[in-house]
């Protein structure tokens, strides 16, 4: 295994003391929409800067290269799905560059960069040394597109920053120092701009850009199918050395938020190779690129088919924790994490053989950069050329160009591969796709030291922090016993619970599973408890989370008792609402016990328990942590002997005849138990095949039987009170 990863990887950097720096960090950018109206109220000074130097880089865009017409599942036409969107420029831009002006908040220094013929414009800065009170914006030639009171203290972790391509062939770089009136402070150095030569969706795009084509067959937008909102909250679509892909984070074994990142080998090894293919091999240059490698999440249309960009979150830079070309997979760990606040989840995997479900399985990706969308499968197999990687074909959407890297999910919402490349696109969209199993990378790359390292576990599931929920019981019940209630433990955080007056807090403060217990003096109470978690990574660094509780001193009483009489088999279908706390139940007949059951219903049969014609009374206690409770009980007259109804014809042809017997007809509870409210007919195989309902009050009714098959049935008649049944014979 560890040849087979040395081959991959042709010369590493020194990955030592990135293994041994703790992933505590704190580093995002906001990036906003905005106006030119609105801009200098969102930047401090903006309105007192009257100059900025102006830095031009002539620019000749490259043309992408026009892959084969594809041939579904032949190898020779496969297409990468990675996204080629800018060239890379190398410059040498420092403070000296940019003027500073004096303004009443403070010293401000300016640099605008041109670059004619881009269409847009990303930096990638190897110092960034802003001082502690520091904000750098930056933001467009046409004031759409902000990033936002960026700071140093966002990137403790490095001090190489990338910044996602911005709109436009020309953007300015900002940056405040408040109350600062003497010298300027800050440094900062670029040495790389992306200039881009296709176009990648921005933040405030209506519609996407009609000329890539991905809004028309790649659909439908994550939007539109809210089911799949927990996977989408761990994909994010992800920036290096002009390429775009799509990943997904991963949990681990411990649910701790540990920030690793699945995505496609040819995603980093962008150099060489024909058609968007990679050479076979990481090169230094493109794992150091890594250092500045954006990673956008939420990056979505704020509606289902909606024309508005939601703002995402972006974080810069990863190292590599283990890759293999075989299965193309990478898992990457990011330098400077999300916060628990930051709306992230965690995907679960599987190391799963076979194939996952066709049509439930999904892929979550940003088709040639665009807003995100979902993907659904109507068949994944083994690839018949190469066992390593499944083939999928699609139901609805499909997958192109910025697709690269995304996960394959199964109907459980674990990623069980990362997308290599295939033959479909937003212009063949019945063609399939390969994606490298998860199983095979397990071992290949070497991902059970990261993701398993003491379980090897063979499946988790997906690490829910949004929306962050505490998790226990929904009551805590009499003095004891005390009931714990937690929340994941992330790195990073500290946590502080606090609790409403009549519970109280046993053990576990400032740990994020704490221990509580009941001490109100009523038979039932309200209360809650709440956890505030506090996070050094990422930019929202707080949350706040309740659960609401009931409070138990007295197992309570059971509310009303329904009941009903089944005839035949003759018995009293007893029933109550659960009651909080209770783990079993009493049940009574004319005060003798009768049965104890976990559910909160009982079938009494007859069998010289009931008689038909007689009056009972019935009663039920419930059983719990707190004691039994006071009994609830319901007295009930049974109906008469003797079926209520006439059923003909015997055989039944076309139709049932049904009329009530008034010979028979008798009173139940103060109700004519003759009347006909409701039929139903039931196969031998206990499935409803027809249901009627009738006006109150209706004594004689025809059912249309003609499209049931000839056979045995069972027809259960409703009176309002009580079900009547007898067996029908339909036959054609």
């Amino acid at each position: 295994m560890k040849s087979a990863k040395t081959l991959c990887i042709k010369k590493t950097l020194p990955i030592l003391f990135l293994l041994l720096v703790t992933i505590l960090a704190k580093a995002q950018i906001i990036r906003v929409a905005t106006t030119p109206s609105a801009i200098a109220s969102q930047i401090p000074g903006y309105s007192q800067v009257t100059t900025i130097t102006t830095k031009t880089y002539s620019y000749t865009p490259s043309t992408q290269t026009t892959p084969p017409t594809p041939v579904d599942e032949d190898s020779t036409t496969e297409d990468s799905k990675l996204y080629r969107y800018a060239d890379n420029i190398a410059v040498s831009i420092t403070n000296s560059d940019g003027n500073i002006t004096s303004t009443s908040v403070g010293k401000v220094w300016t640099l605008r960069i041109s670059i004619p013929n881009a269409l847009n414009v990303g930096f990638v800065f190897n110092q960034f040394n802003l001082s502690p009170t520091a904000e750098m914006y930056i933001f467009n030639e046409a004031r759409t597109v902000l990033d936002s009171a960026i700071k140093k203290s966002h990137f403790t972790n490095s001090s190489q920053v990338g910044i996602f391509p911005i709109k436009g062939n020309s953007a300015i770089i900002y940056i405040v120092e408040p109350n600062n009136f003497g010298t300027l402070q800050s440094s900062i150095s670029i040495q790389k701009i992306e200039a881009g030569f296709q176009e990648i969706e921005d933040v405030g795009d209506a519609g996407g850009v009609a000329t890539r084509g991905a809004s028309i067959n790649c659909n439908p937008m994550i939007m539109c199918q809210p089911n799949r909102m927990n996977s989408a909250r761990a994909v994010a679509r992800f920036a290096s050395n002009g390429h775009v892909c799509t990943g997904t984070l991963l949990n681990n074994e411990n649910n701790n938020g540990r920030a690793f990142f699945l995505t496609a080998f040819h995603c980093i090894d962008v150099g060489g190779g024909i058609f968007g293919w990679s050479n076979g091999q990481i090169d230094a240059d493109e794992e150091a690129a890594l250092a500045n490698a954006r990673f956008q999440f939420q990056f979505w249309k704020t509606t289902c088919n909606g024309s508005v960009n939601n703002t995402g979150i972006q974080f810069t830079g990863a190292v590599i924790r283990a890759a293999w070309k075989n299965s193309d997979v990478v898992l990457l760990e990011l330098i400077n994490p999300p916060g628990v606040g930051d709306g992230v989840n965690y995907a679960g995997w599987n190391r799963q053989t076979s194939a996952p479900s066709d049509n439930y399985s999904y892929i979550i990706h940003h088709p040639k950069g665009e807003d995100m969308r979902v993907t659904s499968t109507k068949k994944v197999k083994d690839w018949f050329w190469n066992n390593m990687f499944w083939t999928a074909h699609y139901s609805s959407g499909t997958v192109t160009g910025g697709s690269s890297g995304s996960a394959l999910f199964n109907q459980y919402g674990q990623v069980v591969g990362q997308l290599r490349g295939g033959w479909s696109s937003c212009n063949f969209t019945d063609f399939g796709d390969r994606y490298g199993k998860f199983n095979h990378s397990w071992n290949g790359a070497g991902l059970q030291p990261w993701l398993s390292p003491t379980q090897g576990l063979n499946s988790i599931n997906t690490l829910i922090l949004s929306p962050l929920t505490i998790s226990g019981s929904d009551f805590i019940g009499c003095p004891a016993p005390d009931i714990p209630f937690s929340v994941p433990n992330l790195l990073g955080c500290t946590y502080t619970w606090t609790h409403s007056a009549n519970i109280m807090l046993v053990s576990g403060q400032n740990t994020s599973t704490a221990i509580f217990r009941n001490i109100s003096n009523l038979q039932t109470d309200a209360g809650w408890v709440r956890v505030t978690i506090n996070d050094s990574k990422g930019r929202n660094r707080t949350q706040t989370v309740t659960r609401n509780v009931q409070l138990i001193s007295q197992t309570p009483k059971p509310g009303p008792i329904s009941w009903t009489w089944n005839a035949p088999p003759n018995r009293v279908m007893l029933d109550v609402d659960d009651v909080p706390g209770a783990t079993s139940y009493k049940w009574y007949l004319d005060g003798v016990l009768k049965a104890t059951t976990t559910a909160s219903y009982y079938h009494l049969p007859m069998n010289g328990n009931v008689s038909c014609g007689n009056f009972y009374y019935f009663g039920v206690r419930a059983v719990g942590a707190c004691g039994t409770s006071p009994e609830s009980y319901v007295g009930a007259t049974m109906p008469p002997c003797g079926f209520a109804y006439t059923v003909s014809p015997k055989p039944s042809f076309d139709n049932v005849s049904i009329e009530s017997n008034d010979n028979t007809d008798s009173k139940a509870n103060g109700k004519k138990s003759s009347e006909i409210q409701e039929v139903e007919i039931i196969d031998k195989m206990g499935a409803l095949k027809q249901k009627q309902k009738f006006t109150k009050g209706m004594t004689r009714v025809n059912i249309f039987v003609s499209t049931l098959p000839t056979d045995v049935y069972t027809l259960r008649i409703f009176d309002g009170q009580i079900w009547h049944s007898t067996k029908i014979v339909v036959q054609h």
